[in-house]
């Protein structure tokens, strides 16, 4: 009889202490200060604030400033904006998610920390892929139609000038392409990375634990 009891008694204890951890786990993702998700949200939305404010003094001067084809670079700005704005939007509404206080957290955390991931990795190489894009296509709309180019019409029209231009912006490109992906790497993992590891490592505690 009083082996039955102290296994009651040893069951019991074992279960508090799983539920206090589950409790301690779950208190710490929703910390809304100091949890990785708190600052992955407050990340997101100072890039936010600089994505607006300096895509709109850049496009507000191009309209102030130029006319005809030269505002096909602001145009085409403001769509990269609208596509960051968009992204923004998905990303923060997982966050959201992820702090919900009635949610089953062991159920559902571990789907969206790898959705997280994928946005993550997208942000990565999406972030590279704009600044050759956005090289290419600003030299492209500066030659075409900048005052300047313009000045000189025989040499838009020699295809020798043409070709020279072409490897050279492609050239510059593939230089700078390389760096800017590696600084990109390193932003991504100091503003996500290192919060989304940590998110991961408490989410295989609580599998553990639970």
């Amino acid at each position: 009889m009083e082996l039955e009891q102290l296994k009651e008694m040893w069951n019991s204890a074992d279960e508090q202490h799983k539920a206090s951890s589950a409790e301690e786990l779950q208190a710490l993702l929703r910390k809304k200060s100091q949890s990785p998700i708190a600052k992955m949200k407050r990340n997101l939305f100072l890039e936010l604030i600089v994505v607006v404010v300096l895509y709109t003094l850049i496009i507000v001067y191009y309209f102030l400033n130029f006319s005809g084809g030269m505002l096909a670079l602001p145009v085409f700005l403001f769509l990269i904006g609208i596509v960051y704005v968009f992204y923004y939007i998905r990303k923060n509404k997982l966050l959201k998610q992820m702090e919900c206080n009635s949610c089953e957290v062991k159920a559902n955390l571990n789907m969206q920390v790898k959705t997280l991931e994928k946005y993550v990795r997208f942000y990565l190489l999406a972030g590279t892929a704009i600044f050759p894009l956005t090289m290419i296509v600003a030299s492209c709309i500066v030659l075409f139609y900048s005052p300047q180019s313009q000045q000189y019409p025989s040499a838009l029209q020699s295809k020798q000038f043409l070709l020279l231009f072409a490897g050279i912006l492609i050239a510059a490109t593939t230089l700078f392409t390389i760096p800017i992906y590696f600084i990109n790497k390193w932003y991504v993992r100091k503003l996500y990375g290192q919060h989304i590891e940590r998110l991961k490592s408490i989410v295989d505690e609580m599998d553990e634990e639970v």
